[in-house]
């Protein structure tokens, strides 16, 4: 699978938390769809038969049940994790039943703030580590350059950085970061940010975002160590190699 194919992937493994036997009248439902609005999960409502069990959520996707909490549960999450950006980086033990597998994949359309704010935090996560590797897809190069700093500073601390840019201006100096600046509509559509955890798989982190319209993204946050790997592999096998016009520093 390409980049943009990995991002549709990701996409149609969607998520259902199904909330049993709460009063009609409970707002819950409308909260968690505002809570969870970017996230690749369906919030449904239904009713047994006989009425039992009152006040469940079931989350499951299409093929297994991944979890099964009280709504009671999910209140107290909603009143404890302020809304807005970021909200499921938080890695809160209490809920970490449900939260851990909302995490896996996370969306966002059309949303330029949100994808920025996903970058910074797994720049900073690879900084906090300071080892392994971070590849990061800037569309151009002349983007990158107003990038070097962070880039460059992350190379310093013993990141291994690999930056990927269509050459419309000098690419940066990042120092021991390579450069690699390819002509391909792949590179040209999409943004991304992998770091492969430094050894550690609950480090490992991807975002995935293609370009639909001007300025205009559709893309995926994915914490699943595995398929992490996946797009480390892709990029390696496709972008690492003689043909490529790749820089590095001294």
């Amino acid at each position: 699978m390409d980049l943009r194919d990995s991002i549709e992937y990701i996409r149609h493994h969607e998520k259902e938390l199904r909330l049993f036997n709460v009063n009609p009248t409970d707002t819950i439902h409308e909260e968690l769809s505002a809570f969870f609005n970017t996230q690749n999960v369906r919030i449904t409502a239904d009713r047994t038969a006989s009425g039992k069990p009152e006040e469940i959520a079931v989350l499951s996707n299409a093929t297994e049940v991944l979890a099964v909490v009280d709504v009671s549960t999910l209140r107290e999450l909603l009143e404890d994790v302020s809304t807005g950006t970021g909200d499921l980086g938080i890695a809160d033990r209490e809920y970490e039943r449900v939260l851990r597998h909302l995490k896996e994949t996370t969306f966002t359309s059309r949303d330029t703030e949100q994808l920025l704010y996903a970058s910074r935090e797994i720049e900073d996560r690879a900084r906090r580590v300071g080892r392994g590797s971070i590849h990061t897809g800037f569309q151009q190069c002349s983007v990158m350059v107003e990038q070097r700093s962070i880039y460059a500073d992350l190379a310093r601390r013993g990141v291994s950085v690999h930056a990927y840019g269509v050459p419309d201006a000098t690419p940066p100096d990042l120092g021991s970061g390579q450069v690699h600046a390819v002509s391909t509509d792949e590179v040209a559509e999409t943004w991304f940010v992998v770091f492969d955890g430094g050894g550690n798989d609950t480090q490992k982190t991807a975002l995935l975002a293609h370009e639909r319209d001007e300025d205009a993204f559709y893309g995926v946050l994915t914490y699943d160590p595995g398929f992490v790997d996946h797009i480390l592999e892709y990029l390696n096998r496709s972008y690492d190699s003689p043909s490529d016009d790749v820089l590095s520093g001294p």
